[in-house]
């Protein structure tokens, strides 16, 4: 009881999370309506899992409120960091406005994630000494390139139904946030600002949607969270920083591969994903996020479990079963009935 006490009411850290939760709130009130004058609206179309226009500002409001304020509570931001979350906001932004052709849109994701491998990842992690071979450096960043830009990526196509990028992002950063406390990591302030915006959005992003992130928001969301994971595994948690992201890699993972196989242009925007498959046979919104966070609390559970025993791999594979459960259930069709 000491313990969580000491979490929760340390007042700087609840007043930072009020205060972003607040800002939130009070934005996105006085600015959708501005949005669809504007007319910066997602539009439904035949792939769609909406049926009327829902105003696509919601990265505008909360990425600049993430920065602003954990920058004046003191989060001390790295320079490289910084310019490639605002670089991908920017482009994503612009692709929100007006629709960018994917190679060149992929070609700016594989430069801005060039630029956080190169001049903060691999200087974190103090790797890239180790490897003298040329080749073998240029296939790391080649492999790093591609996963890391495919992760910021999967954020952006699995944000396709109300509410579910709200309810990921804080269940990572609650997790990440109470692995820090526990194992003495200290406190980021970071994921304080993330937990009070995204939960402010989610009071607007939950099903009936009036508002969605946009690629303004999903990608720049999944930038912070590729970090914040990648900073936790380099701590030597880096089983348990696979397992909680463990249902999107998936989802995104086999959708992209049943894509290849079949043959289809797997870059274009499509509704195959498993958890749009669960919405078109008669989930509602609110019934597959409310299993997402079900799923959720497993992922959190195997996690603990991973980092108790010393990155047991055991726990990475009931991760992987127990998201395939999931996954099975969103694809299974409901048998209608004839009367």
């Amino acid at each position: 009881m000491k313990i969580i006490s000491a979490i929760y009411l340390d007042y700087s850290f609840i007043i930072l999370l009020a205060v972003s939760f607040a800002l939130t709130v009070i934005f996105l009130k006085l600015l959708i309506p501005f949005f669809f004058n504007l007319q910066f609206l997602d539009k439904p179309n035949h792939r769609s899992n909406h049926i009327k226009p829902v105003p696509l500002g919601g990265g505008l409001v909360i990425i600049p409120i993430v920065i602003f304020i954990s920058y004046f509570a003191g989060y001390k931001w790295s320079v490289y960091n910084l310019f490639v979350l605002l670089s991908l906001f920017c482009i994503s932004l612009i692709d929100d406005i007006k629709n960018i052709k994917a190679l060149y849109r992929l070609a700016a994701h594989f430069f801005c994630i060039f630029i956080y491998i190169h001049f903060s990842l691999l200087d974190t992690m103090n790797f890239i000494k180790y490897i003298s071979d040329p080749y073998l450096a240029v296939l790391v960043y080649f492999f790093l390139i591609l996963t890391i830009t495919g992760f910021i990526n999967a954020f952006n196509f699995m944000d396709g139904i109300d509410g579910i990028t709200s309810v990921q992002v804080i269940f990572l950063t609650c997790s990440l946030l109470f692995y820090y406390f526990f194992l003495g990591l200290g406190h980021n302030i970071l994921f304080y600002c993330l937990l009070g915006t995204i939960s402010g959005f989610l009071v607007y992003n939950w099903h009936p949607a009036k508002i969605f992130l946009g690629d303004s928001g999903s990608i720049s969301l999944g930038f912070l969270m590729l970090f914040s994971l990648v900073d936790f595994a380099i701590e030597g948690y880096w089983v348990a920083a696979l397992i909680l992201p463990m249902y999107y890699l998936l989802d995104t993972s086999i959708t992209l591969f049943n894509r290849v196989y079949k043959r289809e242009k797997f870059w274009e925007s499509h509704s195959q994903h498993f958890y749009q498959k669960a919405a078109r046979n008669n989930q509602s919104h609110k019934k597959v996020c409310f299993k997402i966070i079900l799923l959720s609390a497993g992922l959190f559970i195997f996690s603990i479990l991973s980092i108790i025993e010393k990155n047991n791999l055991i726990f990475l594979i009931f991760s992987f079963v127990w998201c395939i459960f999931f996954l099975l259930n969103f694809s299974k069709q409901k048998l209608l009935i004839k009367q």
